[in-house]
C-alpha cells in the first residue's frame, strides 16, 4: 500500500480544491499549476489527485458535470513510465482505468479514463492519432464524444518546462484549442504558466521527509584542480569524478549499505565547428581513458552507454547494487529517467547558458533509499563541469539548494569519538491502512463467535449460523436493497425520481454506489477517500473468508436495513481497536533512538545564507558563519578564537539533520527529541568541551531539559574514562569584558546563575 508523506497529502487537497474551483468557472482551458521538486512523487500525487477528484466528483451535487476523465500528455517517452506508475497505483484503487489510444472503445474516453499521449504523437496534423479518417478514430473525435456525455475534460501537460520554446508552444496552443478541455494542468518542477491557482510543493518539504538530497554541491574544477601529467581538463575532472564515486562507495560501506553509487557522464550534446573531434572520436577519447587509467569497461560490466542508436549494460543499472560504476550519456536520459543511487554528475559540454538550475542536476537528486544518513557526504549530490567558477550563475530560486560552498576537514584533525543519535520517526497515517481488516476480524470473532478453525463441520456453515443467531438476514434471495428518493447513482446531470418515496436497486452498479456510500459513512475521522475503498475490501473479504460469500453478495447482506445497524456497530468498533494499534505502533516509533559514533565531518556544505569568514582553529575550513547567528553564537566563537592556544579544534555544529552531533532528551510535551549542542570543542589536554550557547532565560520551556539530558551524556563519557566538560553556556560581563558560565549540575532554569562556573580555557581540566 502506497504511503503518502505529509507535503503530499497536502498537496493532494490543495489541487481538488483549485480542481473544484476552476471545475465551477465559467469557460475552459484554465490553468491549474503544479509545481513540485524533482523526487517529490509528482506521478504519485498526481495519481492520488485523480483517485480522490473521481471518488468525490458524483456527490459534488452542486456541480453542473459530475464526471470527468484525462488526457495526460507528456514529451518523449515519459507517457509510458507515468502509464505504468499510474497504473501500479491504481491496482490497489481501482477508482481510475489507465489507457492508451489503442484502448478506447464505444467512441470516446469513458468517466476516469485517464487517456495517455505522447506529445510528439499529436504534435503534427499528418499523425495518425489527431489525423481525419474513415473510422472517425482520432484524439479530437473522443474528447467530442466524451463532452456530448457530459464529461468534463481535463488534461495534464507533464513536465511542462519542456514546452517552452516557442515553436513547440505554439503547436501546444493549437492542440490545447481543439481539445478545449475545463482545466489544464501543468506539472513541472519549472513551471512556464502563471496562474492564480497554483498547487507548491517546497522543497524544504521534500528534503524533511528525507526523499531528496539535503543540497547539490557544484565544483567548478577548472579554476580549482591543476592537471597532472600531461592530462586534459576532461581526463583531470574525470579522475576527479571517480575519486568522489569511491568516496561515496567507502561511506556506504562503513554503515553496512549495499548500494553502488553511479557516476553519470555527460558528453557534449552538439559538435562545435572548430572541435578537432568528430562525435564518435569524443566518445572514443572518453571510454578509452576510462579503460586505461581505470579499469572501467563495457566488458567487466564496470561501464553503460545510453546514446542515440546504442544501449549498452543498462539492463537492471537502477537497482541499488548494480555493478555499473559510470554510465555515459548525451541528452537520452535527461527526461524521467529514475536512477537513485546516481550521486555524481559530470557535464562535458558547451553550456548554451551558463545557468545552473536543477533541471540541469535533476539525475542525482534521490535519495536511494527516500532516507538521510548520518554521513553527511551521502546526503549530498555532486556536479563536476568544465566552467570556470566567475562564469557560473545559478537561478535564484535554487540557490539555497545548488551551492559552491564547502568546508573540508583539517587533516590534522584529532578524534573526538562521540557518539550522536537520530531519530527514526514512522509517521502514522489519518488513513486506514492494510491492518484494518485484522481489526475488523478480531472484533467480529469477539462480537458474533464467528472463526476461522476447522472442526467437524464447515466453518463456514458455522459462521452464517452464529450470524443468524444474531438476526442478521444473509439470505440473498429475500434481501432487496431500498434505494432513497433523489440519491443519485449514475453520476450523471439529472436525478431519477420515482413516483414513491423509494425505489429498490436492481443491478450491480447501483449496489456498488450505494455500498460505497455506506463504507463512506463509516469511516469515523479517517480520511474519507483513502480509507473508503479500504473498508469496502475488508468488509468483501471477511464475507468470503467467514461465509464462503462472493464479493457481489456481501454488499447485499450489508446493507439489508435490518442488519445495517449490527454491521455500524462492528465498523466502530473495530475501528476504535484499529486505533489502539496505531497508537502502539506511534509509541514503538517514538523510542526508536538510533546511536551511531559521530566525528566532525570530513567534508561540509553551506547554501548562500552562510558567509565565510576568518576562524583558523574551526576544525573544517574555511569556517562559514549563518548570517542569521544569534549574538550569543557569534561572540563565544569570537571568545574561541582568541583562546585558540588552549584547543586542538572547535566545530560549530549543525542545527538539523542526522549527520550533527545530538544529544536525545524529553521535551517539555513529554516527547522524545534531539538537542544540537552548539559547540563541539577539543582542548590540548585531552578534554571534550560540549557547550550551547544561550542568554538568561531563553528557551524556557526546554532549556533545563536539554542541559539535564547533556549533563547525563557527559557524566556517562566520564565513567568510561572520556574527559568532558559542558552545558549550557550563558555570556556574562567581568570586569567590562564578556565572560562565560556554565553549570556542570542539573538546572531548572537559566535566569539564577548562582554556583555556575566561568569557563576558562587556561584552568579548567
Amino acid at each position: 500500500m502506497i504511503i503518502l508523506k505529509k507535503y503530499q497529502e497536502e498537496a493532494i487537497d490543495n489541487l481538488v480544491q483549485n480542481a473544484y474551483r476552476l471545475i465551477k468557472r465559467p469557460g475552459a482551458r484554465q490553468p491549474l499549476v503544479f509545481k513540485a521538486p524533482t523526487g517529490a512523487g509528482k506521478t504519485v500525487m498526481m495519481a492520488a489527485f485523480l483517485n480522490k477528484l473521481c471518488e468525490e466528483l458524483p456527490e459534488k451535487l452542486d456541480l453542473e458535470k459530475r464526471k470527468a476523465c484525462f488526457i495526460w500528455i507528456a514529451p518523449n517517452k515519459l507517457y509510458i513510465q507515468s502509464y505504468n506508475a499510474i497504473k501500479g497505483y491504481f491496482s490497489e484503487m481501482r477508482s481510475i482505468k489507465p489507457v492508451f489510444f489503442e484502448d478506447i472503445t464505444d467512441g470516446g474516453i469513458k468517466p476516469n479514463e485517464v487517456l495517455f499521449v505522447n506529445w510528439e504523437s499529436i504534435n503534427k496534423e499528418k499523425n495518425l492519432m489527431v489525423r481525419e479518417n474513415e473510422q472517425n478514430k482520432t484524439l479530437y473525435s473522443y474528447v467530442n464524444q466524451a463532452r456530448f456525455e457530459d464529461t468534463e475534460i481535463i488534461v495534464i501537460i507533464d513536465e511542462e518546462h519542456m514546452f517552452a520554446n516557442p515553436k513547440t508552444a505554439k503547436r501546444a496552443n493549437e492542440v490545447l484549442q481543439r481539445i478545449y478541455p475545463k482545466i489544464e494542468i501543468r506539472v513541472s518542477a519549472t513551471p512556464i504558466t502563471n496562474s492564480d491557482y497554483k498547487t507548491v510543493v517546497e522543497r524544504e518539504d521534500v528534503i524533511k521527509e528525507e526523499m531528496i538530497k539535503e543540497g547539490i554541491v557544484l565544483n567548478p574544477a577548472l579554476d580549482t584542480y591543476t592537471q597532472e601529467g600531461g592530462k586534459s581538463l576532461d581526463q583531470t575532472l574525470t579522475d576527479i569524478s571517480l575519486k568522489k564515486r569511491n568516496e561515496l562507495l567507502e561511506a556506504y560501506k562503513k554503515l553496512n549499505i549495499n548500494i553502488n553509487p553511479l557516476l553519470l557522464i555527460q558528453l557534449p550534446n552538439d559538435v562545435t565547428e572548430d572541435n578537432t573531434l568528430d562525435d564518435q572520436k569524443y566518445i572514443d577519447s572518453v571510454t578509452q581513458y576510462l579503460e586505461v587509467y581505470h579499469d572501467i569497461t563495457m566488458k567487466n560490466h564496470r561501464m553503460a552507454v545510453w546514446l542515440s542508436g546504442r544501449k549498452d549494460n543498462l539492463e537492471d543499472i537502477e537497482k541499488p547494487d548494480n555493478m555499473v560504476e559510470v554510465l555515459i550519456f548525451k541528452q537520452a536520459i535527461a527526461l524521467g529517467w529514475d536512477c537513485p543511487r546516481a550521486a555524481v554528475l559530470l557535464i562535458f559540454r558547451d553550456l548554451h547558458s551558463n545557468t545552473f538550475t536543477i533541471q540541469t542536476v535533476g539525475r542525482i537528486l534521490r535519495m536511494p533509499q527516500q532516507r538521510h544518513y548520518p554521513d553527511a557526504m551521502l546526503n549530498q549530490g555532486y556536479v563536476y563541469t568544465n566552467l570556470s567558477r566567475d562564469r557560473i550563475e545559478i537561478v535564484k530560486d535554487d540557490m539555497n539548494y545548488i551551492t559552491m560552498n564547502k568546508a573540508v576537514r583539517k587533516m590534522d584533525y584529532i578524534d573526538v569519538a562521540l557518539s550522536s543519535s537520530y531519530i527514526n520517526t514512522r509517521l502514522i497515517r489519518n488513513r486506514l491502512g492494510s491492518k484494518f481488516r485484522l481489526a475488523l476480524y478480531e472484533t467480529a470473532e469477539k462480537m458474533w463467535g464467528v472463526s476461522r478453525t476447522l472442526d467437524e463441520t464447515s466453518y463456514f456453515e458455522r459462521n452464517r449460523i452464529c450470524l443468524q443467531k444474531y438476526f442478521i438476514n444473509i439470505d440473498v434471495n429475500s434481501i432487496e436493497i431500498v434505494i432513497p428518493e433523489n440519491v443519485n447513482l449514475t453520476g450523471g446531470l439529472e436525478t431519477k425520481l420515482v413516483t414513491q418515496t423509494v425505489r429498490f436497486a436492481k443491478t450491480t452498479e447501483e449496489l456498488d454506489r450505494l455500498f460505497r456510500q455506506f463504507c463512506r459513512a463509516n469511516v469515523g475521522a479517517f480520511a474519507v477517500v483513502d480509507s473508503t475503498p479500504v473498508l469496502e475490501m475488508a468488509l468483501k473479504m471477511f464475507f468470503e473468508e467467514y461465509l464462503d460469500f462472493s464479493e457481489f453478495v456481501s454488499p447485499k447482506i450489508v446493507l439489508y436495513p435490518q442488519n445495517q445497524p449490527m454491521f455500524i456497530e462492528l465498523i466502530a468498533k473495530a475501528i476504535e481497536a484499529y486505533k489502539i494499534m496505531l497508537e502502539e505502533k506511534a509509541n514503538a516509533a517514538k523510542k526508536e533512538v538510533v546511536n551511531y559514533p559521530w566525528e566532525v565531518p570530513k567534508e561540509r556544505i553551506y547554501n548562500e545564507f552562510y558567509e565565510e569568514q576568518d576562524k583558523p582553529t574551526h576544525a573544517l575550513e574555511p569556517f562559514y558563519q549563518n548570517k542569521k547567528a544569534s549574538n550569543p553564537e557569534i561572540r563565544f566563537a569570537d571568545y574561541l578564537e582568541q583562546h585558540k592556544e588552549h584547543f586542538e579544534w572547535w566545530y560549530k555544529n549543525g542545527e538539523s539533520a542526522k549527520e550533527h552531533f545530538a544529544v536525545p532528551y524529553i521535551n517539555y510535551l513529554k516527547v522524545e527529541s534531539l538537542f544540537y549542542v552548539d559547540f563541539v570543542i577539543l582542548s590540548k589536554k585531552g578534554v571534550t568541551y560540549l557547550f550551547d550557547t544561550k542568554s538568561a532565560g531563553s528557551d524556557a520551556a526546554n532549556v533545563h531539559h536539554k542541559h539535564n539530558a547533556l549533563i547525563d551524556f557527559i557524566e556517562a563519557r566520564n565513567k568510561a574514562g572520556k574527559p568532558t566538560i559542558g552545558g549550557v553556556i550563558i555570556s556574562k560581563e567581568i570586569n567590562s569584558t564578556i565572560g562565560w558560565k556554565y553549570c556542570s549540575n542539573k538546572i531548572h532554569d537559566t535566569n539564577d546563575l548562582t554556583g555556575w562556573d566561568y569557563f576558562n580555557p587556561a584552568t579548567i581540566n
